[in-house]
Formats: C-alpha cells, structure tokens, sequence
C-alpha cells in the first residue's frame, strides 16, 4: 500500500490519532497539514533535496509496504489505549505484538529514578494496555478467568491489608506511648508494663486520682525521698527524674532517626503530598521507614515534646501502602497506580489518629491527594474503615474510644456565642499565619547555620528546655492529648480539678439533678489560678512549638495546634460564661439563662472550637477539619459553630499568607509540587520558559542556555549515542529526523537507553561502537556494516507536544491536570525546545518574587 495512495484528510486523521489527541494547541510531531502537504507533492517529484522528503520518508519507513497495519497500530495501542471493544478484533494482531514488546524488554524499563517525577500519561496508558491483555485472555480458560478476578479483587484485598496494618500500628504505638509517658512519673509496682490508669484499676482496693493509686510508685518514693507530694526533697526528685527521663527519650529517637531511617523525622505530610503528586523518593516508605517512626513517635510523645503523633501517622499508614502494594504487581510495578493505594493509606492514616474514617477520607481528597478518581474514594472509605475496625478491637484507651479526648456533649449552644465563636477563628487564622512564618524562619535558619550539622544536639536541647519548663506547670506537664481531653470536657460531680473551682450551692434541691453540673455558675478561686497556669501554657506551648517542628525526629503538628486552640477557646468560653452568668438579665442573654441561677455555656465547647480554629489556621484545612472534630465529639448540633470558625480561620489566614504550612515546608525543601489550588494569571508564553530560549531579532537569547540535546533516528552510531548520554545530564531526549531538519519522531528516557545499550551489550552479538543507532521500524541489511542496535521499542511516538505560542497559562494547566513531566515545544512541527516540570515551578517561583533556584529537583 503506497502512501500516496491515501487521501489527505486520511493521512491528516492519522496523525490526529497518532498524536493522541495530546497535541494540544500543538502543530503535531511530524509537522503541519502544510508541510505534510508539501511532503507528498515533493515525493512525487522525486525530490531528496528537502528536509520535507526526509519527512516523508520516514513516514514510508514506518507506513510504507508492510509495516502501516501493526506498526501503526501497535504505537496507537502504546500511547493511545482507548480505543474501542468492537475493534479488538481489527487490534488483535497489534495487541499480542505490543504486549511481546512489552514482554521482551530489559528489566527496570519505564521505572524512575531518585528525585525525578513519573510520567502519569505512560503509566496509566500501561495499565490501560496490561488490563485488555488481561481480558482478551479472560476466554482461554477457567485459570484465565481466575487471573482476571484476582486483578479485579486485587484493588480491594491490598487496602484492606493496608488499613489492618494501620490499625495494628496505631494501637501499639498508642499503647506504647501512653506507658512510657507514664514512666517519666512513676511506675506499676505489680505489672510495670502498666500505665498509671490501667494499674490502679488493676487492684480492687485501690482508688485513681491525679497523684496516683496504692499500686502506683512514684520515682520519689523508689528512691526514698517519702510520699508526701508536698515536701521539698519529693519535689526536686521527681523533677530531676522528669528530665532525665525527657532527655533518654528524645535521645533515642534521635538515634534511631539518625543510624536506621533519616527519612522518619518530621510529620512526612509535606513529602507525602509530593510523593502522591508523582514524585519518587526512594526508601521514604520503606519497611525501616516504618519501623523507625513508629518507635520514634513513642519516644518523642514519651519526651514531652511539643509535638503529637496524629500527623505521623499519614506517614505509617502510607508506609504500610506501599510495602503491600509491591504483593500485587499491578500497582507494585506501576508508579501512578501505587498512587491509588497511597492515596487510601492516607485517609486509614487519619481514621487512627482522629478515630475519624469520614474526616481521613476528606483529608485525603482535600488535602494530600493529587490524583483521586472515584474508585480510589471508595476503596479509601473501606481502608479508612478497616483501619478504625481493628485500632477500636484494639481498645488501646481502655474506653471503647479510638482517641484520648473523645468528649459526648449535648448542650445547647446560642446564635449569640457566634460573635466569639468567629473571634477564636480570626485568633486562629493570624497564630497560624504566625506560626508558619516564624517556623519557616527558624528551619532556614537551622539549614543555613552550624546548628543543622548536630541534630542529635538539637532535639536534646529542644528537650532540656520543654523538661525544664514543662513541669513546674500542671497543664504543660502532662501529656498533650490528656490536657486537650481536659480541656474539652465539662465539669462534672467526679472533677476535682481547679478547672472545675465554681461556687455551686450543693445543699440546693437540684444539686441532685443531671443539668446541675452542666448550668453556669460564678467561678471559684481554683477557675481564676487555672486561668492564670492555662495563659502560661499558652504561651509557652506556642513558642516552643516553633522551634519543636522541623527537628531531626518524628513529630506532628496537630496535636500541638489544638492544644494552643484548645487553651484559648477555654479562656474566652469561661470568659463569656462568667460574662453571661453577671449579666443574665440583660436582654441580649435573655434567651440564655432559663433562671437567674441556671444559664447554660459550654466552656468545653469553645475548647473545641478553638482547637480547630487554629489548627485550619495552621494547616489551612476546611472541610476535612470539621468532619474530623464533628466525629471527634460525636456532637452534631456543633457543625455550625466549628464551620463558622474553620472558614473564619481560613479566610485571615488566607489574607495573611497563602500557604499552609505543609505547603510551605514543601516550597522550602525544593520538592516539585505544583499546586493545582493556585491560580496562574500572568501572560507569558511556551517560548519564554522552553529551553534553549529562542534568540531575539538581535541574535540575543537572553540568558546563557546551552543548545538542544537531541538523538537522530538513524544516523548515530552507538559511540556517539554514550557521548551524548555521558556529555549531558538531561532525563530524556527527544528524537528527531536529522539535526538539519529538526522534524520531531518521539522521545526516549536516559534510564531506558542506558538499560537497553547495556541489555544489548550482553545479549546481542555484534554490536559494537560503531553500529548504528535505529529508532525506525524499518532498518536496512548490509552484511557488511556491524550489527545494528534497534531501540524503536523504548521510543514514546506520541510525546506531547505545544507551540512556541502556547499561552503558559495553558502549559501549567495541562502539567496539573495531565501530570506531565516534560512537554516539547515545536514551530511548524519542527523541534524548537522543551519544557520541564521544573521549568514551569521556577517560572512561576520566578513570576512570585521568589527564588526560581529553590526548586532543587527534577
């Protein structure tokens, strides 16, 4: 079948489906409809003078007499793996070459390496074509179709052993942490695995309070110092012991982090973002990952650090993700179907920290999640769910309770208490908004001074100073999750506690009555020292938070944001509650206070609203954040008051800075993540950012770019392929006719060059320095020349492909929502340069006012 016999419009159709319908605003890689035009007229005449005949022969090489059906076919199937199931048949012979293609190629083919960001395109189109391979298969038998279950099943079985295992980890490390916490203070004196809690329910004759029970020994009474909690000599015993023990602790994590995983440090949400948005980092969820932050986040809870272990645990759980995603080669060899996995991992991450399955879906899909198509919302609901399963059989709390300080209320709250309600969210979006840039500060700080060479000597001064300060205050002492707990509660006929100082009138008929506890009365002496301890805790814990997130170990941040909110929304709740218990007949509190002696306000309320107000203000969550608190109270009469704060806390935090601040740890570490919630508005073009940038009428290009690296597809030898290879550093080059004509043919990855030249070194004979590099079908037989070295089958013929005049507004959109990590730039289908994600986040760093260098990866 000659070409020429092919009408326009059916060459023209051609090149549309080979492009892929991903040539978009572009001319095509083989050239326009003009010089194609032009081709087919100068072939006729028998021209070779033009680089348009050069075009056109290499489309005969690859269309011409017996290669147009499968060759065509088999690089539609390759790129472009959506054609229909009536056309199977047309395909079939394609199909089975593709998949020989496939079969035949050298180990490591289409992987990745360290730091670079996968090619979402690719990968889903190989998963596209390993599934027809699978289905037209389905009808050759019994096993056949057992195949094909277990590739539909398979999906469903690895999230659910992912949300097992975050279960599993979740309840161990809780129970590790509460125990070792408790070592600091004493120990079980029957059963020392027992945390203070749980040994004095052990014994019948023994009762639990805030300093103990008969089975509990403190370290003060282990080493003499005698049991009254008043005297001096306890005093400074106990303290001493306090820090030592703060210090072993943060000294073992730090050793753990430094000698086994250094990736365990921090709370990993900021990499797993990148990570998720396509980016490899190898060994972060390895199993020593995981192993290594589990420890870690019991031993940096156990220290009393500023930290929490809630955010950490994203972390885990995609650890988890993707150990068991490697049991199934469908999303083990696939980068962006291993994505999916994480993506549930992630949501079964939040389930365990916040007792929250719904709330760690949302947060998944908010928050961290790149790619989240609808069967990936479905199998992380049932991961989220698995996950919440096994931590509540667990019971890690001893309350029925997948967290420390799940509170029930059933108080009413009133259209006025909306006025501090919006108050704790506008404190909560400028502390955020605060807090990120002055930890931002410091981390830049700690990279760029001689402090972030001695990490270990970090965290024990970070330690040394929280032990110090930490424990003359009741409220700082203890463990940040009991102290939010508290926080939340209600005053209740059990509380003893200063907190709970009011002055009822017990000898009253109702004191008898279950909303006797729950009404507003005037506070006591206790509520007023709490008020003045809880205001030093405040800003204690805000400060030394700062400089807490971001050292060399395992730590979260939610849980010390919602503590700081959680401080804040108790002091303004007891402030409007003694407000409206003075006041309670002014007609604005009227519809308050049934009687004089009996109005209802909820301090633990505003706790709660605080919580979230500032930590949306940290982390910039909305929705997510609301669900989460929602199913942390089991209240939801409360999802207006926590709505009207998280936004509150949003829009100031917004006005003040746009980043959250895991985007901004993101940005701070160079990782190539662009963020598909930022708008790009500029009007600059393909041709400003491509490299090398187009030289001016001048014959100035603007900037030192070195020219275009490119492979020809039939003239180089091998010798001059490794030079090329060698002489440069890029991932990928794009392949062209020749040099003169700079038609473009495809592009092909280092990695898969370099595997396939070493594959054919060992395996093929023959080949030599001198033999000639083929990206065609087509290659010539002369006996006399050395042994060709064919590469067309590690050759992407459908790269995507833009104009010089492609608008960048365009070209940010389609590297968001295509995942693409380079795009070539063409001017009348002749190659003019390339776009990298990397160059459109330093244009846009660049178009921000910031530093285009910061980005640090490919």
């Amino acid at each position: 079948m000659d070409v020429d016999s092919f009408s326009e419009n059916d060459l023209l159709l051609l090149d549309n489906h080979m492009d892929g319908g991903a040539k978009f605003l572009g001319s095509g890689a083989n050239g326009t409809a003009d010089s194609r035009r032009d081709g087919r007229q100068e072939n006729a005449q028998r021209s070779v003078s033009s680089t348009d005949d050069e075009l056109l022969d290499i489309r005969t090489d690859r269309y011409g007499p017996g290669s147009l059906g499968s060759d065509r076919y088999e690089t539609l199937g390759y790129m472009n793996a959506d054609y229909d199931d009536e056309e199977e048949g047309k395909f079939q012979t394609s199909s089975s070459n593709l998949m020989d293609t496939l079969e035949d190629l050298p180990p490591g083919i289409g992987q990745y390496d360290d730091f670079h960001t996968i090619d979402w395109l690719r990968d889903i189109a190989r998963d596209r074509m390993r599934h027809r391979h699978i289905m037209k298969k389905k009808q050759e038998g019994f096993l056949e179709k057992l195949k094909s279950a277990h590739d539909a099943w398979s999906g469903w079985v690895c999230v659910l052993l992912v949300g097992v295992a975050a279960g599993a980890c979740a309840g161990v490390i809780d129970i590790g942490a509460t125990w070792m916490s408790d070592l600091k203070e004493g120990v079980c004196r029957d059963a020392f695995w027992l945390p203070k809690e749980q040994c004095c329910w052990s014994a019948n004759n023994s009762f639990f309070n805030n300093s103990g029970c008969s089975q509990w020994y403190s370290w003060s009474q282990l080493l003499g110092a005698g049991k009254d909690v008043n005297s001096g000599g306890y005093y400074i015993v106990a303290y001493f012991v306090y820090i030592l023990w703060a210090l072993l602790f943060a000294f073992l994590a730090a050793m753990f982090v430094r000698m086994f995983a250094p990736y365990a440090c921090g709370s990993g949400i900021p990499e797993i973002k990148t990570i998720l948005s396509g980016f490899i980092i190898r060994g972060y969820l390895g199993k020593w990952t995981l192993l290594t932050k589990s420890i870690g986040m019991m031993l940096g809870v156990s220290a009393g650090l500023s930290l929490g272990k809630e955010g950490p645990f994203v972390h885990v759980a995609c650890c988890c993700g993707n150990i068991f995603s490697y049991l199934f080669p469908k999303y083990g060899s696939n980068e962006a179907k291993k994505r999916e996995i994480l993506s549930a991992a992630s949501a079964a991450g939040v389930s365990v920290a916040f007792g929250a399955p719904i709330g760690g879906v949302l947060f998944s899909l908010e928050e961290v999640s790149y790619y989240f198509p609808l069967k990936t919302l479905w199998r992380s609901f049932f991961c989220a769910l698995a996950a919440a399963f096994v931590l509540r059989s667990i019971n890690p709390f001893g309350n029925d309770h997948l967290v420390m300080f799940y509170v029930e209320y059933n108080e009413p709250w009133y259209l006025q208490e909306l006025i501090p309600f919006i108050f704790l969210g506008a404190v909560g979006g400028v502390f955020g908004s605060l807090f990120i840039k002055l930890n931002i500060k410091w981390c830049k700080f700690r990279k760029s001074s001689v402090l972030g060479k001695y990490p270990i000597v970090e965290v024990l001064g970070v330690a040394f100073i929280t032990a110090l300060l930490s424990y003359p205050n009741e409220y700082t002492r203890k463990n940040t999750s009991e102290l939010i707990r508290q926080l939340f509660s209600r005053c209740g006929p059990e509380d003893n506690t200063e907190l709970c100082d009011y002055k009822r009138n017990y000898s009253s008929l109702n004191a008898a009555s279950p909303t006797f506890y729950s009404s507003s009365t005037e506070a006591g002496d206790g509520v007023y020292k709490a008020l003045w301890m809880l205001s030093i805790a405040l800003i204690f814990k805000a400060i030394i938070t700062i400089f807490t997130f971001g050292i060399k170990i395992p730590a979260g941040l939610f849980i010390p944001s919602m503590a700081v909110g959680a401080i804040v929304g108790r002091i303004v709740g007891i402030g409007v509650e003694q407000l409206v218990v003075r006041y309670h007949s002014n007609p604005f509190f009227h519809n308050m206070c049934v009687s004089d002696n009996f109005c209802t306000i909820t301090p633990g309320l505003y706790a709660m609203v605080g919580a979230a107000a500032v930590l949306g203000g940290v982390t910039r969550m909305t929705v997510s954040l609301v669900v989460i608190m929602f199913e942390l109270t089991g209240g939801l009469q409360y999802i207006v008051p926590l709505m009207a704060a998280v936004l509150t806390s949003k829009w100031v935090g917004d006005s003040l800075g746009r980043e959250g601040i895991y985007d901004a740890h993101i940005h701070l570490n160079g990782y190539p993540y662009l963020d598909s919630k930022e708008e790009f508005t500029h009007t600059t073009i393909a041709a400003d950012v491509m490299r090398p940038r187009p030289q001016s009428s001048g014959g100035d290009s603007g900037r030192n770019d070195p020219p275009l690296c490119v492979i020809t597809q039939d003239s180089m030898t091998l010798e001059e392929l490794e030079t090329t290879l060698k002489s440069s550093d890029h991932n990928g080059f794009p392949v062209v006719v020749s040099r003169e004509s700079q038609y473009l043919v495809g592009f092909v990855l280092r990695r898969d060059v370099n595997l396939a030249i070493e594959n054919s070194r060992k395996n093929q004979e023959g080949i030599v320095s001198s033999s000639i590099v083929y990206f065609t079908s087509h290659v010539p037989s002369n006996p006399n020349d050395p042994a060709p070295l064919k590469l067309r089958k590690i050759l992407d013929m459908a790269p995507v492909t833009i104009t010089d005049q492609t608008p960048m507004e365009t070209v940010v959109e389609m590297f968001r929502k295509l995942g693409l990590r380079q795009t070539l730039v063409t001017h009348n289908g002749r190659l003019l340069g390339i776009i990298t994600k990397k160059d459109v986040l330093r244009h846009v760093a660049q178009l921000q006012n910031q530093d285009p260098e910061s980005i640090l990866f490919n």
